[in-house]
């Protein structure tokens, strides 16, 4: 099945943040969570808020096998955070679905931190979703059951594409539904 196969493609990230980061006092100071690496060359896909201010970031494969990182980018408009490893990760990259042609009632999968930690889920809802500390989605996903470490989680459609990433049990999709990342400037 394409879905298990996406699912060497998940990682765990956890991250370092300094006591006196600006978000340190509400997001915490050690974050973990899951992203999906989007290229062969170690470039992952995540929940900004897992990144925002880190001074240490470390990717975790299925294998266990543990690589430092850095984070590139965290888009305000759609929560997106974008990380390099710094080392490399062999593992295959996910192509992207398109979220747009995403319907209520289908099946995904919901990936977090390796081949052992995912979900069999389906689309319930598709609407607009305000996380209003940092972004407004125009049609947010929306799954049940939820993953019980969505921070980051990837949301993999039937055919072993990524679709998204989850945050706060909602899922994230670039904005134009064209299953693209939207322009992230650092």
């Amino acid at each position: 099945m394409q879905q298990d196969l996406a699912l060497d493609s998940i990682v765990a990230v956890q991250s370092e943040i300094p006591e006196d980061g600006f978000t340190a006092s509400s997001l915490g100071t050690k974050r973990a969570g899951s992203g999906a690496v989007i290229r062969e060359s170690g470039l992952v896909l995540t929940i900004g808020y897992l990144i925002t201010e880190a001074e240490g970031i470390w990717l975790t494969g299925a294998d266990g096998r543990v690589t430092p990182a850095h984070a590139l980018a965290y888009d305000q408009e759609s929560g997106f955070g974008l990380v390099q490893a710094l080392g490399r990760l062999g593992l295959p990259a996910l192509d992207f679905g398109r979220s747009s042609e995403a319907k209520i009632g289908d099946p995904v999968i919901i990936a977090g931190g390796g081949r052992g930690q995912f979900v069999r889920s389906s689309i319930i809802a598709k609407q607009e979703f305000a996380g209003y500390w940092e972004y407004l989605l125009d049609e947010a996903i929306f799954t049940a059951p939820a993953h019980p470490f969505w921070g980051g989680a990837g949301l993999i459609a039937e055919d072993g594409k990524l679709l998204g990433v989850i945050s706060l049990k909602d899922a994230i999709v670039a904005p134009s539904g064209t299953g693209e990342l939207p322009k992230i400037t650092t």
